[in-house]
């Protein structure tokens, strides 16, 4: 675990920020789920969790784009993560790898309530202006459809030539959908 919590942003209803004790478990036991990891390749073994954790607090400790915690403002409760990564699978195209991209999860009681939304829009603003970046990607499925609908509600442009097939997921989460959202959209 880091030592001492870093906020990455604070919004309205949220604070995303390093993870904190008990969030590790919190994941396993109420995030590491069949529902909340269905268009994620499912739930993974403890070992894995640890590593995607690990991974998480590298990064972040690099000064790289990662992933942080989402908790309510008021209570503090970890509902998700919400964060910024490179691509790098090989399959993606080569105009995709090592840029940056946007992702979430948050648990199913909260779904529905703009969580999402709010994180997503805090991590585009720590994407152009934090690491300057002209532009941010985002991936996921067809049959994910909340997912690609946030992209769309966040003035993501669909880039169906940037479509591939990620071997890391099932048939049914073929191909990767792409969208892109440049710095001057964001700003508009």
């Amino acid at each position: 675990m880091t030592q001492g919590k870093f906020v990455a942003a604070i919004t309205a209803r949220l604070v995303i920020r390093t993870e904190v004790a008990g969030d590790f478990e919190q994941w396993l036991a109420q995030l590491n789920t069949p529902e909340v990891l269905a268009f994620l390749g499912g739930p993974r073994s403890e070992e894995e969790v640890a590593q995607s954790f690990a991974r998480m607090r590298e990064a972040h400790e690099r000064g790289e784009p990662t992933f942080y915690m989402v908790a309510l403002k008021d209570g503090g409760g970890m509902i998700g993560r919400c964060g910024l990564s490179t691509i790098d699978p090989p399959q993606a195209p080569a105009e995709l790898r090592g840029r940056i991209q946007i992702g979430w999860t948050i648990h199913p009681g909260h779904w529905g309530k703009g969580y999402a939304t709010e994180a997503a829009q805090a991590m585009l603003k720590r994407a152009f202006g934090h690491f300057d970046a002209p532009v941010v990607y985002g991936q996921t499925s067809q049959t994910n459809v909340p997912s690609w609908r946030l992209m769309e509600k966040l003035g993501m442009t669909r880039m169906a030539q940037f479509d591939y097939e990620d071997p890391d997921y099932p048939p049914q989460d073929n191909p990767t959908m792409v969208y892109r959202l440049l710095r001057e959209e964001w700003r508009r």
